[in-house]
């Protein structure tokens, strides 16, 4: 049976697998044919993500034009900031779908996996990397409109940033909600985490209530454990970086007619200098946000880093985690004693002496079960052309 086993063995490695492995396939072709395997659901379902992909592409039409072209002025400042939480926070609610899918999915991987036809953290692996092209697609033309519509910094450079913490802050979500999913006894208990989790992230991600401002029981979940905090401060710096920010209207105290000398006015927005009109960007987020330009980068490495360990740890419940048996279910019938009766010599010749033959097998006969033998008996069956003898006496 080994030997049989070995020559079943399948990969361009396979001589590198345990001899006691149970599966016939090597890690690297497992993942090439589950690449295939998920792209053709895709392929299947093309039809609901292109349902997805315009019902995002919608909202950013509608939002950006609440936001439309946003001014480079005070009265812009707060606003920005809430188009750059919004798309991040849309960006989140739909990777949540991800933990329902988790969920449902995993009986027929656990069935799958009875059968050793895949390890399920290669199939982790594989969903992690399926997913880019479709959702970078999607992120891509939502940052798109949104962006030229509200009227953010117009450099080819920032554009793309944005882009890339936006598409990154994605995959981090849709991982940690799979892990979620994975690792929940059924789909109540993952709602009820998930939801947990995603109120704390968006309450303390930095937008509603800045950190300075909370208390220090919840800083370390916006310090520690929040992915969204460090997408958010990465938005927040790519946006600010290079603008400047004109004081007007309510913003310059005192104002109104007479009152037109900065020297004798000061603007009320968090960053400003004395003596200035303008406030810079990189000011204004680091003393009302405690976001600073320096860190740009450090919160994008902090974002693929949570991401990273979000796709080990999902790997790995699917590996060895499980909930139930229902994939492990077979069918045992239960053996039946042989029924075994001794026979005397005098019962051999008594039933010898008995025993009649007879044309056609009896009744009694057939219900037992007994033999019966025929003798020269013909059979010949019509075919194309002609007729064929199948049994000549």
């Amino acid at each position: 049976i080994r030997e049989f086993v070995d020559q079943t063995k399948m990969g361009a490695e396979s001589n590198r697998l345990r001899r006691r492995s149970p599966y016939t396939s090597t890690i690297p072709y497992q993942f090439i044919q589950l690449f295939r395997r998920e792209t053709a659901i895709m392929w299947g379902s093309r039809y609901t993500l292109a349902f997805r992909t315009a019902y995002q592409l919608i909202f950013a039409a509608i939002v950006g034009a609440l936001f439309n072209q946003l001014p480079e002025t005070t009265d812009g400042a707060f606003l920005r900031s809430g188009v750059l939480f919004f798309a991040l926070l849309f960006s989140t609610l739909v990777a949540q779908a991800e933990m329902v899918a988790a969920v449902s999915g995993r009986l027929v991987t656990y069935k799958q996996k009875s059968l050793s036809m895949f390890h399920p953290g290669v199939l982790a692996l594989v969903q992690t990397v399926a997913d880019m092209v479709p959702n970078f697609i999607t992120i891509a033309l939502f940052s798109l409109i949104l962006y030229e519509a509200a009227g953010l910094a117009q450099t080819a450079g920032q554009f793309f940033a944005f882009l890339l913490f936006l598409f990154s802050g994605c995959l981090c979500l849709t991982a940690m909600f799979r892990l979620i999913g994975n690792a929940s006894p059924n789909l109540d208990i993952g709602h009820t985490v998930s939801g947990v989790i995603l109120l704390f992230s968006i309450l303390l991600n930095g937008y509603l209530k800045p950190p300075g401002q909370t208390g220090w029981w919840y800083r370390w979940i916006y310090w520690g454990i929040n992915p969204l905090a460090y997408a958010y401060k990465a938005l927040m710096a790519n946006e600010f970086r290079n603008l400047e920010l004109e004081c007007t209207g309510m913003s310059l105290v005192p104002s109104g007619p007479g009152f037109d000398d900065i020297a004798h006015q000061v603007c009320t927005l968090q960053g400003a200098r004395p003596g200035e009109l303008n406030v810079l960007g990189r000011d204004y987020i680091a003393v009302g946000y405690q976001i600073y330009i320096k860190d740009q980068w450090k919160n994008f490495a902090a974002v693929i880093g949570y991401w990273i360990v979000f796709v080990i740890a999902m790997a790995v419940v699917m590996e060895f985690v499980e909930f139930g048996n229902t994939g492990y279910t077979i069918r045992v019938y239960k053996r039946r004693k042989p029924k075994v009766t001794l026979v005397t010599e005098d019962q051999v010749s008594a039933s010898k002496e008995t025993l009649t033959f007879s044309d056609s097998p009896t009744d009694e006969q057939i219900l037992a079960g007994t033999t019966f033998t025929w003798k020269d008996l013909n059979y010949t069956v019509p075919v194309k052309g002609g007729s064929r003898q199948l049994l000549d006496n």
